[in-house]
């Protein structure tokens, strides 16, 4: 079932958020030309000579203008005719001058009105002239380069490439990066994003730096090798100057190193938690970094490079004050109280004078309804709805996952409704219950209420200059006849309806929307529609007047109900100028709140949407096939994601929820990783101990396997590891521990530079036999079974994963068997549990070599 904002409104008996509200997405719409705005453009017949023009209608590069001083309209394509702003001809010494009708019909007025025009006037810029009318979204090309800042240092950028553009949202991926790290989601209009060689404009302190634990190109030669790479792919899609200018103006902050503050915490986006201004960048950016995370704030991501006007830091009491969530600091008492906590730490809070001023939040309401996109997976947008308002912040509902977070007023990442149906992206939505058809009277009922002698109605006349509303092609409008009719009254009615329907974009919506439930009322009748859709075809009863002199207000009325002009058709004919001047007057004045957003359906750069596969019940368990994408670096988290809902996919319990996650997940990327083929099954496996008979292994031969395990490893995800998941974030490919265990799989942290099984006391002979005795296991590792490897992992600090091995059913020659890549690729294990494992297996190995293999 396809969804409908207009229909959820109006079952949930909500209101959109107003579309103005979201300024990014306002001007990512302007082109910088307005209906009223005036500049100077050549004679048709003449274009060495110019006079003023005053622009009547905007339509991207094609306007429709007027010559002051005539009433004519004519258009204008600025992409091929010469214009210029006001002032350019005296500026450089053009003729300008009316026409000869104009000259004619005003004569000694004609000085007054260029006078007036000149002052009064306003003048289409010279950057809207020169972008020939192209909104950003319509400049910005896949393949440009742009800069992106890092998240917590002003001064260090790193170049990226343009992948998409979806109604100015654009992926962007870090050029140099490798296959694994996925690209990053930013609205064009973010602070962070510069247009390419900014950063070489500006000079020193301003550098290129990968982001990063470990820079890869911190290398001269790299980096400078990387630097021309980019440069040369930027020639094939040049990037404007002028296209990523910042909008917003910094004000000089009045912060010092160590004051106390309040900060949303980048973690969940729904605490607020204390934090420190840790370090002061210029009188414009200082860095605030959340207490419990002084030390390994660069690792997880739990800070916010701010300004004076930062929406999520705010003074000591702020939390309290709006009833928000408060997380007091580790080891702290249960009653946090901030003067002792200042006491005790000998720091001082920020002073309120600091804090910019932001403005209250105006025109906006709990249960409004918008969508938004997860904070910590920025890829998916939501149907969502304002449950909370705190001065200049909203918490959001997301639906239908249920995860409710704070954004700010001006956060990128909410949109009107219906920007994700104009821009072909997709939404993430509720499930809509079906309801029930309601019974449609026997078409011989209808019948027989037909009059046998009927009125007979004059022509019904389409006026296709009047404005058509958002769910009428004006192009498909054009091609109607001038007129239906005349003829019977309830044929030339339902003629009339039968070709509004043929020209909408969606036929079978508009013919529900003029559907009736009930009875028709007095002086009305039932009569079938039809409309057609591809190789479908869908039939509904509509009312439509039964008396002449209904006529002309039946019309009126469906006009309206299509958001357009009342006069869009009608008994009356208007072959030019609309009464209601509906060419000239704000659209938004016939609509009622819910037009999409945006650039219309079917952009090239937007994206399209996917057909979803029914999930198919399963089986029997299987492994969950996931890729082993690493955290974004722009996106602290990539937890709380969830697919789109469905019709008739709610899951019902818990379980069916897990389930039903794990079956629908989409991943962007998960066509580059490879398909799940291996199982490691004990029983499947060949027999180890014959392998090893004739492989004759030595003590030197299980420590080149312990040197290759984990020193391949080491030299494979140096670079990697720059953009690893940090500790604090759910490892995705771990999907059987749980919420509870987290903390705990946190504190396994592998050290890459731990000796060898040789110095290693671990791996002395006596070792492993006294571990073996302790948990009762047969004294051969080939000879365990599936629970003993079971419970010689619960006994070690690997106690963790046991479940996951027992799921998989890993005996004792699997176990032996088992190496980093097979633990990675097959078992989805994050990289600190696998070379955890690996140490266990390889003191295993080394165990049955001397006891058993030497024997």
């Amino acid at each position: 079932m396809e969804f409908d904002w207009n229909n959820y409104l109006e079952d949930n008996k909500s209101i959109a958020v107003p579309e103005e509200l979201f300024s990014h997405v306002e001007l990512s719409l302007h082109n910088g030309i307005k209906q009223g705005m005036l500049f100077e453009v050549c004679h048709k017949n003449n274009p060495d000579v110019y006079w003023i023009a005053e622009i009547t209608m905007v339509c991207g590069h094609l306007l429709r203008i007027k010559f002051i001083g005539a009433q004519e309209n004519f258009w204008c394509d600025i992409s091929t005719t010469k214009v210029h702003p006001l002032g350019w001809c005296g500026k450089y010494d053009e003729l300008i001058e009316p026409p000869d009708e104009i000259n004619e019909k005003c004569g000694d007025t004609i000085i007054e009105i260029m006078r007036k025009a000149l002052l009064v006037g306003q003048s289409v810029s010279l950057e809207a002239l020169n972008n020939k009318g192209l909104s950003p979204i319509d400049r910005i090309k896949v393949g440009m380069k742009v800069e992106i800042q890092n998240l917590l240092d002003p001064y260090k950028y790193w170049i990226a490439t343009v992948c998409e553009n979806v109604g100015g949202r654009l992926l962007v991926r870090y050029d140099g990066a490798d296959d694994d790290v996925p690209p990053s989601w930013l609205f064009f209009s973010n602070p962070r994003i510069s247009s390419f060689g900014s950063v070489t404009n500006k000079g020193s302190p301003w550098q290129f730096k990968y982001p990063g634990k470990v820079n890869k190109f911190s290398c001269k030669n790299k980096l400078s090798i990387q630097l021309r790479l980019s440069a040369e792919e930027s020639i094939k899609e040049p990037t404007p100057a002028d296209l990523f200018q910042p909008t917003q103006t910094y004000e000089a902050h009045s912060f010092s190193t160590g004051m106390k503050v309040e900060a949303l915490s980048p973690l969940d986006m729904r605490t607020i938690r204390p934090a420190t201004v840790t370090k002061i960048f210029n009188n414009l950016h200082f860095l605030v970094v959340l207490d419990d995370h002084q030390e390994d704030y660069e690792d997880t991501r739990t800070a916010w490079l701010c300004d004076s006007m930062h929406p999520y830091i705010y003074p000591i009491g702020f939390a309290k004050q709006n009833n928000i969530p408060f997380k007091a600091p580790k080891g702290s008492k249960e009653t946090f109280d901030w003067d002792e906590y200042l006491t005790e730490t000998s720091s001082v809070p920020a002073p309120d004078y600091c804090f910019g001023k932001k403005d209250r939040l105006t025109g906006i309401e709990p249960n409004m309804k918008l969508e938004a996109a997860n904070p910590l997976n920025p890829e998916e947008i939501h149907v969502a709805t304002i449950e909370r308002i705190a001065e200049h912040m909203v918490f959001v509902e997301l639906l239908p996952i249920g995860e409710r977070f704070w954004y700010s007023q001006d956060s990128d990442l909410l949109f009107p409704v219906g920007w994700c149906d104009s821009n072909n992206y997709e939404l993430h939505i509720p499930d809509v219950s079906p309801k029930e058809v309601p019974k449609q009277p026997e078409p011989k009922k209808v019948r027989e209420e037909l009059k046998t002698t009927e009125e007979w109605c004059d022509r019904i006349f389409f006026n296709y200059k009047c404005y058509a509303g958002p769910s009428i092609s004006r192009n498909k409008l054009s091609q109607l006849p001038k007129h239906v009719g005349p003829g019977p009254l309830s044929l030339v009615l339902k003629e009339v309806l039968n070709k509004i329907i043929s020209a909408s974009y969606k036929p079978a919506k508009l013919l529900k929307d003029w559907e009736t439930e009930g009875p028709p009322d007095d002086g009305m009748r039932l009569e079938m529609l039809r409309a057609k859709l591809k190789t479908s075809t869908y039939h509904a009863y509509v009312p439509i007047v039964t008396s002449l002199d209904q006529v002309a207000a039946f019309c009126r009325s469906v006009c309206v109900k299509l958001q357009g002009c009342p006069l869009l058709f009608g008994p009356t004919h208007y072959p030019e100028m609309c009464p209601n001047n509906c060419q000239n007057v704000d659209k938004s004045t016939f609509h009622n709140g819910t037009e999409r957003r945006g650039r219309p359906k079917g952009s090239v750069n937007g994206r399209r949407k996917k057909k979803k596969p029914v999930p198919e019940k399963r089986q029997e368990p299987q492994p969950v096939e996931t890729d082993n994408n690493v955290e974004l670096v722009e996106s602290e988290h990539s937890a709380g994601s969830t697919p789109p809902s469905e019709s008739g996919t709610r899951p019902n319990s818990p379980e069916s929820l897990t389930d039903y996650k794990r079956n629908t997940r989409r991943k962007r990327d998960a066509k580059n990783f490879p398909k799940l083929e291996m199982k490691t099954r004990g029983a499947k496996l060949p027999n180890f101990a014959l392998q090893m008979k004739e492989a004759h292994w030595n003590k030197k031969d299980v420590e080149t396997i312990y040197n290759n395990t984990c020193a391949k490893k080491q030299d494979s995800d140096t670079e990697n590891e720059t953009n690893e998941s940090s500790c604090h974030s759910r490892d995705k490919n771990i999907s059987d521990v749980s919420d509870s265990e987290e903390p705990e799989l946190k504190k396994l942290k592998i050290n890459f530079n731990d000796p060898l099984p040789t110095d290693n006391k671990m791996f002395e002979k006596d070792a492993p036999m006294a571990w073996i005795k302790q948990t009762k296991l047969a004294p051969n590792p080939l000879h365990w079974s599936v629970d003993d490897v079971y419970n010689y992992l619960i006994s070690t600090d690997c106690k963790l994963v046991a479940e996951k091995m027992k799921q998989e059913e890993i005996d004792g020659q699997a176990f032996i068997m088992l190496d980093l890549n097979i633990i990675r690729d097959f078992l989805h294990m994050k990289k600190e549990f696998a070379v955890q494992l690996c140490k266990h297996i390889t003191m295993v190995r080394w165990y049955y070599v001397i006891n058993f293999e030497e024997n």
